[in-house]
This record gives structure tokens, C-alpha cells and sequence, in this order.
């Protein structure tokens, strides 16, 4: 693993060969505007959703309600292999991202993609 001050050199002489500039002038302005980027109103939103997305199961149930529209906590469980407490653990994962909405049907549990997320997945 790189240590922070070679990673620092690498950064600035690769920004040199891509702009002609001294570096140094520019990593400040790179470091504000990820200062800016991770501070912007839609930021936390994504990084959610991105964390929601990044487990396997939790993508595969997002297919599935894709391709489904609505699916039963039961359902997605039998298509999983999952147990009842994990398929309801990654689907909470998923709600508080936003992506899906959840409703209890008596003591079922069925989830869809939110409105509009249709589209971001394959």
C-alpha cells in the first residue's frame, strides 16, 4: 500500500503529464471540489444507494423485483436460499436506501422498486 506522501507524488506528476501545469497549484483546487462533491444535497442519496447496491443478495433482489414488479419476503427468500431473517435484514437495507417500498399484507411482507428505479436497473 502506497503511503499518503508517494501517493500525493504519483497524483502530481501524472496531473503534470495530463495538463502541463505544476501540480501543486492544482491538488488544493481538486480537494475543495471533493470537499464540494461529498457536501452536495444528492451526495449522501447516492452513497446509499451505492452501499445498498454493493451486496450481492441484496442486487439479486432488486433484479428479482425488476423483472417481478412485487414479490413476497417469502418469495425472494425461496429464490435466494436466505433465511427469513436475512432476506428481511437486506430488505431493510434496501427501504432505507429508498429503492424499494415495503407493505405488510396481514403477516406478509411484499416489496416493489420505488417508483422511477425501474429504469436504473438493468
Amino acid at each position: 500500500m502506497m503511503s499518503a506522501a508517494t501517493n500525493r507524488k504519483v497524483l502530481g506528476e501524472r496531473l503534470e503529464r495530463l495538463t502541463g501545469d505544476e501540480a501543486e497549484g492544482c491538488v488544493p483546487e481538486y480537494k475543495a471540489l471533493a470537499k464540494k462533491i461529498v457536501k452536495a444535497p444528492g451526495f449522501p442519496e447516492a452513497l446509499r444507494q451505492v452501499k445498498a447496491l454493493a451486496d450481492e443478495n441484496r442486487l439479486l433482489a432488486v433484479y428479482l423485483l425488476k423483472r417481478r414488479g412485487e414479490l413476497c419476503a417469502c418469495e425472494i427468500q425461496a429464490a435466494t436460499g436466505l433465511s427469513h431473517a436475512t432476506v428481511s435484514h437486506h430488505m431493510a437495507v434496501l427501504v432505507a436506501a429508498r429503492m424499494v417500498d415495503a407493505r405488510r399484507e396481514g403477516k406478509w411482507m411484499y416489496y416493489r422498486l420505488k417508483e422511477g428505479r425501474e429504469g436504473a436497473i438493468p
